[in-house]
């Protein structure tokens, strides 16, 4: 049960953050201009349409308690998480 609860808030988590990317890909994100740079962009709204797929996948695991589709959802949850950072990382110095 307690497993199931934090997989959903995991991928609400998740969910929410796909939704701010998405949503920032024309205004100001952090202290970047995506606006002003379409390869940062581009890596906000692929970004967040992918976290909000994994995001559905791992509400459909905890919906069917299937214990392999919860972790394939922490995993690719974790690293779909980590390469935006990674990506973004590039424009700091700019």
């Amino acid at each position: 049960m307690a497993i199931k609860v934090l997989v959903i808030l995991f991928s609400a988590l998740l969910f929410g953050n796909g939704i701010y990317f998405l949503k920032h890909t024309k205004t100001p994100f952090l202290m970047f201009n995506p606006q002003n740079n379409v390869t940062l962009s581009k890596i906000l709204k692929y970004s967040g349409i992918i976290l909000i797929i994994v995001a559905i996948i791992g509400f459909a695991a905890a919906l069917t308690n299937s214990l392999i589709l919860i972790i394939i959802t922490l995993i690719l949850g974790c690293i779909c998480c980590v390469i935006p950072e990674l990506l973004i990382m590039q424009f700091i110095n700019k």
